[in-house]
């Protein structure tokens, strides 16, 4: 742990600047400073008041979503509970901070144990939950010898994690033998993480709570829906880039430009990953010159120039919304290697799903929704204009491809209540 500990501490004035200006853009830069060092305000301590206290650290937004279901249930078998959500990211901050499911949503602290150590003597957490496999040690120690139980939920250990877990097993041993226990998505995932080191006796097979999230819960009155009943989908062909990544957003330009030329009446919602990404997003189009508007700057759809062809969604937390309004969607990070996104909320939706090779942090759901016909994968720019231009000729094709998501989803629901009953077994009512 020392050689760690040394290595933080050097890097430590760096973290602290890049997580300054990281923060700019969205407002809460001394506030994410303070809590990452491990000060956290007295009035919002007082909110833990009253029951258990469950830590539940989600990394990101895609980790937050997850938590949601789980804080739910956990509430439902432990009504007087209280739940501090942590994460890494602003966004998976701004998620949690706005659902409903959080009691209190904080920045997880560095991994140094005397900050560590403060946030543990703060919250006095009765237990400590870890979505999939987020293993920071002096976190893990520090919680171990303060007799705190920690359960790691929805893990998943893929083939690639686990190469280059292997190879610091004795390391991961250490850490997971401190977890009281262990609930994972799938069978594989058990026997690589017992190879890791993994108690076998506190090691289960739990599902993916990932089908359990609400994910055709699409909220009234949203900018969304007012945008489909302006008559947006009565005239166009709707397509939406979900979670795209630098070296994507120009397939998708150009093969919008393609279907226009070729006649179709096509409209682009286009959502970079990172919002902050936006610009240079808009840049391309600039270059491409096709008509296009940032959702930012529209208060109501009748904003919306009578010529646009393409909409850049750089906001958080719509991507749903839109994706209901969607003929079709492709998923980002697939097209360039970086391991794909979140093909169930597409699907659950009853769209027609789109995406690239590169699906290494998905590969279940991917096995899925390629065996059920719910999507396809497109290798490259001609492939998946060849899809785009398929499924907007074949009504009948979208409507069974969105029905196959739909079935993948209710068939695979259930690992939320398994993951709370095995909590409570661990701490009791």
């Amino acid at each position: 742990m020392l050689p760690y500990n040394l290595l933080l501490l050097l890097v430590s004035p760096l973290l602290l600047v890049y997580a300054f200006f990281k923060g700019l853009p969205h407002g809460n830069s001394m506030r994410s400073l303070a809590e990452r060092l491990g000060f956290l305000p007295r009035s919002a301590l007082e909110k833990l008041q009253g029951g258990k206290v469950f830590w539940v650290h989600a990394v990101s937004v895609g980790e937050v979503r997850v938590a949601q279901p789980l804080i739910r249930e956990l509430k439902r078998v432990h009504p007087s509970s209280r739940v501090v959500v942590s994460s890494m990211t602003f966004t998976g901050n701004q998620v949690a901070r706005e659902s409903n499911e959080a009691d209190l949503a904080i920045f997880v602290p560095f991994d140094l144990p005397g900050i560590v150590e403060r946030v543990l003597k703060q919250l006095q957490p009765d237990a400590i939950i870890i979505i999939e496999t987020e293993l920071w040690p002096n976190f893990i120690h520090s919680a171990k010898a303060r007799r705190i139980p920690l359960i790691l939920a929805n893990g998943r250990i893929s083939r690639k994690s686990f190469t280059r877990y292997f190879l610091v097993r004795k390391i991961m041993a250490g850490l997971l033998e401190s977890f009281s226990l262990i609930c994972m998505q799938d069978r594989e995932s058990v026997l690589r993480i017992r190879r890791m080191g993994a108690p076998a006796d506190r090691t289960h097979v739990s599902g993916n709570i990932k089908f359990d999230i609400p994910w055709t819960t699409v909220e009234q009155g949203t900018f969304a829906e007012a945008l489909g009943e302006s008559g947006l989908r009565s005239d166009r062909y709707v397509w939406v880039a979900g979670s795209t990544h630098k070296g994507e957003d120009e397939v998708m330009i150009a093969c919008h430009k393609a279907l226009r030329g070729q006649g179709l009446q096509s409209f682009l919602i286009l959502a970079p990953r990172h919002p902050p990404r936006a610009r240079a997003v808009s840049e391309l189009l600039d270059l491409s010159s096709l008509p296009f508007v940032m959702r930012s700057t529209l208060q109501s759809p009748e904003e919306m120039p009578g010529d646009c062809e393409v909409m850049v969604l750089d906001t958080v937390g719509e991507l749903r919304d839109f994706y209901s309004l969607a003929d079709v969607v492709f998923v980002g990070g697939s097209l360039v290697p970086q391991g794909g996104h979140n093909l169930l909320e597409p699907a659950a939706l009853g769209k027609p799903v789109l995406f690239g090779p590169h699906m290494l942090n998905s590969r279940e759901i991917e096995n899925l929704v390629l065996q059920d016909g719910a999507g396809c994968t497109v290798r490259n720019s001609d492939e998946l204009l060849e899809s785009l231009r398929r499924l907007h000729n074949d009504d009948a094709l979208r409507s069974r491809m969105g029905a196959a998501g739909r079935r993948i989803v209710g068939r695979n629901v259930g690992a939320t209540k398994l993951t709370v009953a095995k909590i409570t077994a661990l701490l009791g009512p």
